[in-house]
This record gives structure tokens, sequence and C-alpha cells, in this order.
């Protein structure tokens, strides 16, 4: 069940609301909580029953061995290998779900072996809750396991607003959430400012993403059956698939943190105008903030203090150094990040075109005192990006080559491309208008600062950035709100699924 079906606007969400008040009502937080564990699986279920089935076998196992793990403190070699023997399985069945597949199209390219496709269903979001239970393991190994009851680790591992598609929440903010003496089940005031927020990403995802997403299937289509484009048709494939993937994950995200504010949770943020970014580096501190963070605190930093600690007693050179404690560490962080997102080599080469990126930026920032102009920065960060994401969204290696080639003009250099239906006149004005709310106009969270919806610490600037577009619970907004609502709604007909439910 999508956030964007009906049934889940009209349906869904009311009852499990209802619900939610009423357990509160008459049986306190407690029953609160496992009627948000109830609701969770049944909303899972709702996709499939089988697959619900691999996921509550996934958070039993998790849960058990994580508190086998957090026990055993004074086995600490113990409880060493028994983190990496649970890891080691929720990586199995991550891999066995979903890479499979491509590990037999590798088989067969290599050894002409022949092997044929295992018919497997791949569980919707398990990336997101394999990566998320994996977190809770390592806050276990740490001693950081906060209480909880199998209830509370339902709702922090599968918490239904993000199961699917993030965000990547900690055990720790969750539970601090879950282990809050109590908490108000009815309020009128967080109520309208998750409907508010809902409405918000519900209006990105219909209105904007789905709006450019057909020129952009046009050209990596057309691409990929080997018709003729030039640079300025390929590029503005390029640049609306980019405002797309923006425009209907940034919605996804804001649908999750209005959908948990109503249930009275704080989830993290997950956007925060990654299009502004000037550098990589600050990009990734924008884009998909939640995977980032996984992969800095479980990933980088482990291997830029071993690379640091290494090098420093092989008694590197500066740039040594630097390469083991800096660059190497990035370019690994983000291969793995991009073989996450997917099976395929285009996965592949998308981490290593960013991992790369970084580690030239980090380099730069390094051994150099150059300043570039900022326009030019912003430039020179973009196409990385854009370029980036060619090689994410095409089918294949060739087709991200054939549009990489076209991009650089081999084609030609201006907008009109034989055989392929693209109204360019269309496609630009969209690119302009979608771009400028991208660019210039404040984001949700900024809007809504004054009752700041997410459980991460407000920057300064949030206010300025803000302008005079601030939202506040007043009958206006509220007014507002439902003609935002509205709209989105009236627009769901034509409403594709969410792109990362694939990963």
């Amino acid at each position: 069940m999508s956030f964007t079906s009906l049934q889940f606007i009209f349906c869904f969400v009311p009852l499990a609301y209802l619900g939610f008040v009423l357990a509160h009502r008459f049986g306190g937080p407690t029953q609160a909580i496992n009627l948000l564990a109830t609701v969770s699986l049944v909303f899972y279920g709702l996709w499939s029953l089988p697959l619900l089935g691999i996921l509550l076998a996934s958070m039993i196992v998790n849960f058990t061995v994580g508190n086998v793990i957090a026990n055993l403190n004074a086995n600490p070699r113990i409880a060493k290998n028994l983190l990496a023997g649970a890891i080691a399985a929720n990586v199995a069945l991550l891999g066995y779900f979903k890479y499979s597949n491509f590990f037999i199209d590798v088989a067969n390219q290599l050894s002409e072996t022949g092997l044929e496709h295992l018919n497997i269903a791949v569980p919707i979001g398990i990336s997101f809750f394999t990566f998320v239970q994996i977190g809770y393991l390592i806050d276990a190994a740490n001693g950081k396991l906060l209480p909880h009851t199998f209830a509370k680790y339902i709702v922090f591992s599968a918490f239904f607003p993000c199961v699917t598609a993030g965000p990547l929440v900690l055990q720790q903010e969750m539970m601090e959430q879950l282990n809050a003496p109590r908490f108000p089940a009815f309020d009128a005031r967080r109520v309208l400012i998750g409907v508010t927020m809902f409405a918000m990403g519900l209006c990105k995802k219909v209105l904007l993403a789905d709006s450019i997403a057909p020129f952009a299937d046009s050209v990596f289509n057309g691409a990929q059956h080997g018709l003729a484009m030039n640079a300025g048709t390929s590029w503005m494939g390029a640049v609306s698939y980019t405002l797309q993937l923006y425009f209907d994950f940034s919605g996804y995200s804001d649908m999750a943190i209005g959908l948990g504010t109503i249930f009275a949770i704080k989830l993290p943020l997950n956007f925060n105008s990654p299009l502004r970014a000037t550098n990589i580096s600050d990009f990734w501190r924008r884009w998909h903030m939640t995977m980032t963070r996984f992969f800095t605190a479980y990933l980088y930093s482990a291997l830029a203090m071993a690379g640091m600690r290494n090098s420093m007693n092989w008694r590197w050179s500066r740039f040594g150094r630097f390469m083991l404690s800096a660059a190497l560490p990035s370019i690994y962080t983000f291969l793995l990040a991009g073989i996450w997102h997917g099976a395929g080599w285009t996965y592949v080469i998308y981490g290593l075109m960013h991992g790369i990126a970084i580690a030239t930026f980090l380099g730069w920032r390094e051994f150099t005192r150059l300043k570039l102009p900022t326009p030019l920065a912003w430039l020179i960060t973009m196409s990385t990006v854009v370029c980036g994401l060619v090689m994410f969204r095409a089918p294949d290696v060739s087709t991200a080559l054939t549009l990489f080639s076209n991009m650089a003009g081999l084609q030609g250099l201006g907008i009109d491309s034989v055989g392929l239906t693209f109204d360019s006149a269309q496609a630009m004005s969209l690119i302009v208008v979608m771009g400028a709310i991208a660019l210039l106009l404040p984001n949700t969270q900024q809007i809504l600062y004054q009752e700041w919806p997410v459980i991460d610490h407000m920057p300064e600037e949030t206010p300025l950035a803000a302008g005079l577009v601030v939202w506040k619970p007043r009958l206006g907004s509220a007014l507002l709100t439902a003609c935002v609502m509205t709209a989105g709604i009236a627009s769901i007909g034509s409403s594709s699924g969410f792109l990362y439910y694939k990963f």
C-alpha cells in the first residue's frame, strides 16, 4: 500500500490513528506502542504476507541476538564473534534476495555457464530494514542499547512510515522517544503539523516528480533503444531525472516525517536542499542524510581511524596518510553505498564515481589553497551529481555510456532528436520551475521551523532561510494545508510508485 493511494490516505491512516488514540486512552503509552507495532506489521503485510514473514523472522532473530550480545559484557570476544556472525547473516539474507540474480549474471559472463535466474520476490525496503537492524547489533556490542521491549523494537525497525524507503533511524533516537514517560495521543496541533508536512510531500511527489518523469523516461528509453540524441536533449533528460528523483524521494521523506509526527514520533531529516551544495561533500551532507550518517558512523569513521593509525605507525608521507585515512575510506564507503542501492554494474560504477569525487574534493581541500568561485563550484558539483545519476538511472552501462556520449555533443548540440517523442519546450519549463523551487524557495523544514518537525537539531540559519514563508498553526494555515492536500489527492490518479521502493 503506497502513501499515494486513496486507501492509505482515507482508510489506513485514519483507522490507525483512531486505534492509536483509543489504545492510549484505555491502555496508556504501552498499549499505544503495541498498537503502533501491530499497525506497522499490518501495513507491511498488505504488500505481501510471505514477505511479512521474512521481515518478522529477521526482527525476531536480530532482537534476540542483539540482547544476547548486550548481555555478554564479561565475554567481549564471544560478543565480537557473535556480532560478526549476525552481521554476516543479515548481509547474506540481503544478498540472497537482492543480489542472487546479479551474481548469476556475473557467473554467466565469466564462464558461460548459462545459469537461469532465480524466481525471487525481493522484500520491499529490505535494504532499509536490514541496515537499521545491523546498526542495532553494533549498538548492542558497544553497550549503547536503551531499555526496550519487542514491541518497541518492531516500531524502531519497521515503523510503517519508514520501513519501505527510510529515513534510516538509529536505535537511540527512537528508543528515547518510546521510553518517554508520557506523550499525548490526541494533539490537534501535532496532527495539523503532521498533515501539513504530509501534504507538502505528497505535492512534491504527484505534482512535481511525476510531471517531469515522462521526459526523463523518454530520453533514457530512447538511449536504451539506440535513438540518436543530441547534447541538448540528453542533458535535459539527465537533469529531468535528477529533479524527478529529488522531488520523489524528498517528497516520500516529508510524508514519512509527517506521518511520524501524527503518531507522536519524530523522525530524522533526510534532505536539506542538496541541489544548493557547492561541493560534493556538502551534497552528501544534504542528500539522503540518514544513509550518509549511517555509512559515516558505522563504516567510514572506522576505516579512517584505522588508516590514520596505520599510516602513522608506518611513517608514511602526508600524501600517503591522506590516501589511507581519507581517500581510500571514501572510495570504499561509497562503493558499498552504491552496491547497497541495487544489484548491477551501474550501481557499482555510481558508487565509485561518487567515492572518487569525494576523494578528489578532500584532496583539493588538503593540498591546495585555491578556492573556486561559488558559481563555478556549484556548476562542477551539480554536473558531477547529474552525471552520476545518469549511471544510477540507466538500465545498463551501455545505455549510460551512450548518454554520456550524447551529452558530450558527439551527436550534435541542439535539442531536437530524430525518433524521440519529447516536448522540449514543456520539459524546459518544468526544469526551470522545479529548479527554482529547489534552489530558491525555503524547504519543508524551514517553512515549518517554528514547529520544528524532525528530531535533528535545528541549524541556526534556518529562520533566516525561511524568509517570509513561515507556517503557523492558525486557521489560515489549516485552510492552506487543506488546499495543498486537495491538490495532491486530485493528482494521485496518474501517480507512479516511489522510486526508492525498489531499493
